[in-house]
């Protein structure tokens, strides 16, 4: 059996079947896996969340009745297989029809091969797409329908299709703690390094120390909101982060700002743990505090000058390293969502100081969740007004109010910030 299928098809079953995060999932595989099998493991992974919706409107042109449960995971790698990659189509049909016995059910052997070899004839002629404009964009770009219906009306439906038809090169990105370049990088680590907009961050191919002190992974949106909350706080100011598991910005505030106070807080146990493991692998000494963000404590009253809220969202901004996502989130939960976001703004509110700063931020790009949230806000609170996003980094989001990034656009994950000054 080719094992690489086989792991394959274990770390999608977790995540189709037990509803376990794809990065969580694929990093325990690839951790007990062949080098020689971890690339083509990780394309078929993510290849085959990422192009579900497609994958599944492409079966249902070749069976009478739509499978179910392991018949139609082994149909989803094997048409992926097929249609996206360059491997031999026997290879392919022969080696996920003996995959398929594992459900030791000789009808399903039968039928997975069958439909393979279907598929197979017709693997490189063009699709014929639904005609409806939703529905198209949907099956094309493997995109929720109802998400697509949400950006076209946040958007504009030509955005929408830019956003949705987006594919992010997944980069990983490393930040250093103290002044160096790519050459340096290459020197002593021994991968390969390329700019980005921060002085301090790099793209890189290539593995680093896991218990360094002077290196870490970190997207790029997370570096942008934690320069913006250092910039938007005094040299020895108070800084509250809120939802800040597992405590990159908070981490990452305290090192640009030394003589900052900074507290770190988080709902459950086990994330604050992760705070403070991350805080002190990267030697860095902040407060860390268990508490729920949407409770008000009354110690903590305008005791801030900046206070962030990255809450909890939908993550569609985030579907390069979390497609998983697609297949899960629902319409129905963003409004539940935006209840929760809001509480969460609304009580941490009173704990900014006049004159203090607070910082709203999440990692999707819907509007409900977004400048809805913020609007709302303002308006129901006259003693906050619109601040400064501090970014020279990117000028088309620098001495904004709020901005929205777009993949697309700024080559970064979706992501939204809006920066809210108390005034009285």
């Amino acid at each position: 059996m080719n094992d690489a299928f086989l792991k394959s098809y274990q770390t999608l079953r977790e995540v189709y079947v037990n509803g376990a995060f794809s990065s969580i999932a694929l990093n325990k595989t690839l951790y007990n896996c062949k080098n020689r099998d971890r690339a083509l493991i990780t394309k078929l992974v993510y290849g085959v969340l990422d192009n579900d919706i497609r994958l599944s409107y492409i079966i249902s042109k070749y069976v009478r009745k739509f499978p179910k449960g392991d018949a139609l995971l082994f149909l989803k790698i094997g048409v992926y297989c097929l249609t996206d990659l360059s491997l031999p189509v026997y290879a392919v049909v022969n080696d996920v029809a003996e995959l398929s016995k594992l459900s030791g059910d000789r009808h399903i052997v039968g039928f997975v091969n069958a439909t393979l070899k279907a598929v197979s004839q017709n693997a490189k002629q063009p699709v014929e797409y639904p005609t409806d404009p939703d529905e198209y964009l949907s099956v094309r770009y493997s995109y929720p329908v109802w998400a697509v219906k949400k950006l076209v009306k946040d958007y504009g439906r030509d955005t929408a299709a830019a956003i949705v038809s987006h594919s992010a090169e997944n980069k990983a990105v490393a930040r250093f703690v103290y002044p160096t370049t790519a050459e340096q990088i290459l020197q002593r680590y021994g991968i390969h390094a390329e700019n980005t907009c921060f002085d301090d961050a790099y793209f890189v191919k290539g593995s680093l120390p896991s218990d360094s002190a002077d290196c870490t992974f970190q997207s790029l949106s997370s570096i942008a909101i934690a320069r913006i909350c250092a910039r938007s706080t005094p040299q020895s100011g108070t800084f509250l982060d809120c939802c800040a598991a597992p405590g990159g910005k908070s981490v990452y505030v305290k090192q640009l700002k030394p003589d900052l106070q900074v507290t770190s807080c988080d709902i459950h146990p086990h994330r604050v743990a992760l705070i403070e493991s991350y805080a002190h692998r990267m030697k860095v000494e902040i407060e860390t505090v268990c508490r729920d963000m949407s409770v008000f404590y009354a110690e903590w009253q305008r005791s801030f000058d900046t206070v962030l809220c990255d809450v909890p969202c939908s993550g569609f901004g985030v579907l390069d390293n979390r497609p998983d996502i697609k297949l899960f989130r629902e319409n129905k939960d963003i409004s539940e969502l935006m209840k929760l976001q809001y509480s969460i703004l609304n009580n941490c509110a009173e704990y900014v100081k006049v004159g203090g700063n607070l910082i709203y931020s999440t990692c999707t790009i819907f509007d409900n969740e977004n400048g809805q949230n913020v609007r709302k806000f303002l308006k129901e609170h006259p003693d906050f007004t619109y601040g400064e996003i501090l970014l020279p980094e990117i000028s088309s989001a620098d001495r904004r109010g709020f901005y929205q990034f777009l993949p697309h656009k700024e080559g970064m994950q979706g992501f939204f910030v809006a920066v809210l000054k108390k005034i009285r």
